[in-house]
């Protein structure tokens, strides 16, 4: 067995612990090789690292009853070690054993705090609101369930189909007038056609906003914050102190004012990460000037992804992130409304016009990203995904970005991919790239790089990797990606 002290934990050191044969390991043998020698206190270390060192919910659960059932010695450690018990796990639908489970662990985790991961989504579901099998009565005896250990949440994570569930959520935290572990908190309503350009929120009679957790006043270490397709009372929304932001997938009609929305981005000075995906504010063309300069100097990564190309050229308007390492930039109007694509090379002309070279104070270094709202000059990772724009805006747009180290490209429209492939491939465009990966590639994408074959042997520079997701048979096709592949090109093929 490997020593979890002098190694760590290995990858797979609990994942088969179900085939340990519990006989080997009785504590009290008179043998000194056998683990039934370690102290409790040390096994007990080892369980908490072999449950917490995983990054899902489930396997977190799985693990944690799996080695209380090994042997009896385990089973009284692990029941003895409150750390094992504390990720909750609740799915649809919910049966008697899970609230059985959920039951034990409150108790057995006693003071700890908890991470509280619920998905009550249906694949069956006929996307009828009011059809749907987990209704604001099941949510409320979650709630029900839940709401005494809210002193101990740490994490909250909770996704459905519906509103009602969420509504009820809300409703209920409302009255909560300390939550003083939370850390962070997930929810999300997974609809994103909500975001198309003119849907309004439905239904509309739970339109009203909800000032969850006493108006936000409840939070003490709030953190890290994802509102998929959910609004809230933004006015008394409790969101200030963040290092980061989600806000994705929202009705237009539901998203704060301008005013509400500088006042949380204004109170998250320490921002670091911010994802919009969708609508923002609800911008008035008549805003005040002073309202437009929301200064993060800390925040490193955002994602933007955005409906409507003259709205999301006001929204950057507002934003000036001069530490800015990490951007997506995509189009969501091409999945919510697919018959109606943006052409976002004013968008990408916007991004370039306010670069370093319009700095014309003297003391300012070269290249300067104090009056630069969004420098491209120092980004080393960007993401593009499903851009349609000519091939001369996108080409300018990368050439933007010198020190540029890994770039990923997901359905851009077919001319500008062959216009850029080759260059991007043998680094003559984006000279520091380190990886170049093409998401989501099709057979006309295929067809795109097997012209740059002459060019990509002998550039093994950029480590270029094809993750592609047809699923036909075609001959020719497949030449291409054996080809594609002798000349170093590592091709990923999902069916």
């Amino acid at each position: 067995m490997p020593s979890f002290i002098s190694n760590g934990l290995p990858d797979c050191s609990f994942f088969n612990v179900r085939t340990l044969n519990p006989a080997r390991y009785l504590y009290g043998t008179t043998s000194a090789s056998t683990i039934g020698t370690i102290p409790n206190e040390l096994l007990s270390a080892i369980f908490h690292f072999a449950t917490h060192d995983l990054h899902d919910c489930y396997d977190a659960v799985f693990h944690a009853t799996t080695l209380s059932h090994v042997c009896q010695h385990w089973r009284n450690v692990s029941l003895s070690t409150a750390s094992l018990w504390t990720v909750i796990v609740l799915t649809f639908p919910i049966h008697r054993n899970q609230l059985f489970r959920t039951i034990s662990s409150l108790a057995r985790s006693r003071s700890r705090t908890l991470h509280i991961y619920m998905d009550f989504r249906d694949p069956a579901w006929d996307w009828d609101e009011a059809s749907h099998r987990f209704g604001w009565e099941n949510m409320e005896n979650v709630m029900r369930l839940l709401l005494p250990h809210v002193h101990r949440w740490q994490k909250v994570e909770l996704l459905t189909d519906s509103w009602a569930p969420i509504f009820t959520f809300l409703s209920y935290t409302s009255c909560i007038k300390s939550a003083p572990m939370l850390q962070d908190v997930v929810l999300s309503r997974c609809n994103a056609f909500f975001a198309a350009k003119g849907e309004l929120f439905r239904p509309s009679a739970m339109r009203g906003p909800v000032a969850w957790f006493w108006g936000g006043s409840a939070f003490h270490s709030l953190r890290r914050v994802s509102l998929a397709g959910v609004h809230v009372d933004w006015a008394h929304s409790g969101l200030s102190g963040l290092l980061e932001l989600e806000l994705k997938y929202h009705a237009s009609d539901v998203m704060p004012t301008l005013h509400e929305f500088c006042s949380i981005i204004s109170a998250c000075p320490e921002l670091e990460r911010l994802s919009i995906l969708g609508w923002g504010p609800q911008i008035d063309a008549n805003a005040l000037p002073e309202q437009r300069g929301l200064h993060l100097p800390h925040l490193h990564d955002f994602a933007f992804g955005f409906i409507d190309v003259d709205y999301a050229i006001d929204l950057l308007s507002l934003f000036h992130f001069p530490a800015l390492k990490t951007f997506s930039l995509e189009d969501i109007s091409s999945s919510v409304d697919p018959l109606h694509p943006c052409d976002t090379s004013r968008l990408l002309d916007y991004l370039m016009a306010a670069q370093p070279g319009c700095c014309t104070i003297s003391t300012h270094t070269s290249p300067c990203t104090t009056c630069c709202p969004y420098p491209l000059s120092s980004l080393t990772s960007l993401e593009l995904h499903s851009l349609t724009s000519c091939e001369a805006s996108l080409r300018r747009f990368l050439q933007e970005t010198p020190t540029l180290e890994h770039l990923l490209l997901s359905a851009l429209d077919n001319s500008s991919l062959r216009a850029i492939a080759s260059d991007l491939i043998t680094s003559s465009l984006c000279q520091s790239l380190h990886d170049l990966k093409f998401k989501d590639a099709d057979v006309s994408t295929i067809t795109a790089l097997s012209a740059c074959l002459p060019l990509a042997v002998g550039s093994p520079s950029t480590r270029v990797i094809v993750a592609a997701n047809f699923t036909g048979r075609d001959d020719p096709t497949h030449q291409l990606i054996h080809a594609l592949r002798l000349a170093g090109i590592n091709i990923e093929v999902t069916v």
